[in-house]
């Protein structure tokens, strides 16, 4: 995952987003299947690594992400249909 530009990350965090929620709908109905859980954990680690590597490099993804203790920075960048974060 280093180096990686904005475009490759940003599309590996939505690939990781659409695998967790799809094979979340399928743990909800075979709740003891082994490999669809162990599947869950490894794209939940993908992600997470893929989302903290963009934060630090790009900006905070969401508002929670926000670092900057002296003002307020979510709304400074520029909103996604103008090309910012998300």
């Amino acid at each position: 995952m280093e180096n990686m530009n904005k475009e490759k990350l940003m599309l590996l965090l939505q690939k990781a987003n659409f695998a967790m929620y799809d094979v979340k709908l399928f743990l909800d109905t075979h709740p003891n299947c082994q490999e669809a859980l162990d599947y869950y954990h490894e794209v939940k680690k993908i992600r997470k690594k893929a989302w903290r590597e963009y934060t630090e490099h790009y900006g905070p993804l969401s508002a929670e992400d926000v670092v900057n203790e002296e003002y307020w920075d979510w709304a400074t960048n520029p909103w996604p249909w103008e090309g910012g974060n998300c």
